[in-house]
């Protein structure tokens, strides 16, 4: 992944490098489909100590997939722990010697923690990623669709500035236009109607790049395709019960 890739968005991922250089935990926060994991995984390419877990849901999950992490990295501490049966071991170790593990093995790194998709972790889930940070002096980025308890949980205290909050925002209209326009050309969107389907998905997607996206592969397909015109309608009402179920 290049940052060309990522369009519209070079001031946001250059004010996230920015971010990343200070090595202090931020929150990332924007809505569904906005490109928070798009952003935070070429990040990850350029800042190889990122340790990326791109399902959050629990301390047990996030701190077994910081173990798989830095068994990539051949951090000493893990690969001893883990002896001859390699990633294996990590599976079978309990959640508090995993924990022991990965706490050891940040103390010794400069690692970022990345916790991507945040469902409002637990008061002992945040007390026990609170604790490793502090001890290891570890920095957290955590990813969530609001800065609001619902979204970020008891992780909400470890962001107590404004300045620890980052929001990544929908296209402004004139991007979003764009962004859509040259999307409706990769999908070969050729209704009699594109210039309105375009304008309409626009208007129906606040300026979301993930719901313009969506929208306009459904519009490129002969379900939603009528005498070479998209039928708007019914593309929407399928669009946000779909994108509802999935982003809720």
């Amino acid at each position: 992944m290049s940052p060309a890739a990522i369009y519209g968005r070079d001031a946001e991922l250059e004010q996230l490098r920015q971010l990343v250089s200070l090595r202090h935990s931020f929150l990332l926060h924007g809505p569904a489909g906005v490109g928070k994991t798009l952003l935070l995984k070429q990040l990850a390419v350029e800042v190889p100590e990122m340790l990326y877990c791109d399902e959050s849901s629990s301390s047990q999950l996030v701190f077994r997939r910081l173990a798989a992490r830095l068994f990539a990295t051949k951090n000493r501490h893990v690969l001893q722990a883990c002896g001859t049966s390699g990633l294996n071991a990590i599976k079978q170790k309990s959640a508090v010697s995993i924990r022991g593990i990965v706490t050891e093995a940040l103390r010794e790194a400069n690692h970022w923690i990345v916790l991507d998709h945040l469902k409002s972790p637990s008061q002992s889930f945040a007390a026990a990623l609170k604790d490793v940070c502090s001890w290891t002096t570890t920095p957290l980025i955590a990813v969530a669709r609001s800065a609001h308890m619902e979204d970020v949980g008891f992780l909400l205290p470890m962001f107590p500035d404004r300045s620890d909050k980052y929001a990544l925002r929908n296209f402004d209209s004139d991007t979003a236009r764009e962004f859509a326009a040259r999307t409706a050309q990769e999908v070969h969107l050729s209704a009699a109607n594109r210039d309105e389907a375009i304008q309409k998905i626009v208007h129906y997607s606040k300026g979301n790049p993930g719901a313009i996206v969506a929208m306009l592969h459904m519009a490129a397909s002969p379900k939603y395709v009528t005498g070479q015109h998209v039928k708007l309608s019914p593309l929407y009402i399928d669009f946000r019960l779909s994108w509802g179920a999935t982003h809720a």
